[in-house]
């Protein structure tokens, strides 16, 4: 059973999924990787499986490798909501990332669920916006102003607005309030849901199976806190096999995109 704060996240976020038009599987257990299987089919969403805890340093590697194969395999967005982490309160509209996978707090879920960007970062303890350099150098240029104006008025030097028109830094929430006063709002971009370096955590996993049935299997990782012993690429579709024999298994794995095929 989940502890009851959690209790209390997970009741949080079904009702926001339901108010979303979610189908989702509600899994009342802390000792699997996910707590819900959802699927959203607006704003781009699609499949998502999530770990509610109100506190991310407690969950458990395994987990997060269970996630990480997830979406390799069912191409399901791997999401973490929770309160805090290592007992740092998360911010309201502001995405972490915990093991490479997309982290929120509750309300920052529910307003993603609405369709609200996500326009804000924290890395390695900074907050940052992601800045479309393309439009940020046409406006520039449009006011008139060199890269060294700019910089000037950023308190920057001519190289970082030379790479943030290059898009390969990001900006301080500092910086970006300055940049939206001289050109707009819509010199902002959001972030996405991408999970980092998914393949390099996942390798460890990876076993190798013979055919099942009729299906000629090409890819295949071990699971160990789901519904599934192994998450299966096939030549027919993607494959959850386990041993369990419950509905949920299935709804789980219908909700993936999945069949679920029960083995010994």
């Amino acid at each position: 059973m989940l502890r009851r704060r959690d209790e209390h996240l997970m009741d949080y976020v079904t009702e926001e999924l339901e108010k979303a038009g979610a189908k989702s599987v509600v899994i009342d257990k802390d000792d699997y990787s996910y707590t819900i299987v959802a699927s959203v089919n607006k704003d781009g969403l699609g499949k998502m499986v999530l770990k509610i805890s109100s506190d991310s340093s407690t969950i458990p590697r395994s987990h997060i490798v269970d996630l990480l194969i997830m979406h390799r395999v069912f191409k399901a967005k791997p999401i973490l909501v929770d309160e805090s982490r290592r007992n740092e309160e998360l911010q309201d509209g502001v995405l972490y990332e915990h093991s490479g996978i997309p982290q929120l707090n509750p309300s920052t879920f529910r307003d993603l669920l609405k369709g609200k960007p996500l326009l804000f970062k924290n890395e390695g303890g900074v907050v940052k916006v992601r800045i479309k350099g393309w439009l940020l150098r046409e406006l520039r240029m449009r006011y008139g102003l060199s890269l060294g104006d700019l910089a000037e008025l950023l308190s920057v030097s001519r190289k970082a607005v030379y790479e943030y028109e290059r898009g390969t830094i990001d900006v301080s929430a500092e910086k970006a309030q300055l940049l939206i006063e001289l050109f707009g709002e819509e010199i902002v971009d959001s972030w996405d849901l991408s999970v980092k370096d998914p393949d390099q955590k996942i390798m460890e996993r990876r076993v190798e199976l013979g055919d099942v049935l009729n299906l000629k299997v090409k890819e295949s990782y071990l699971l160990v806190h789901t519904h599934g012993k192994y998450a299966t690429v096939t030549d027919k579709g993607n494959v959850l096999l386990g041993s369990e024999n419950s509905r949920e298994a299935e709804e789980v794995s219908s909700i993936l995109g999945a069949r679920y095929i029960r083995i010994q």
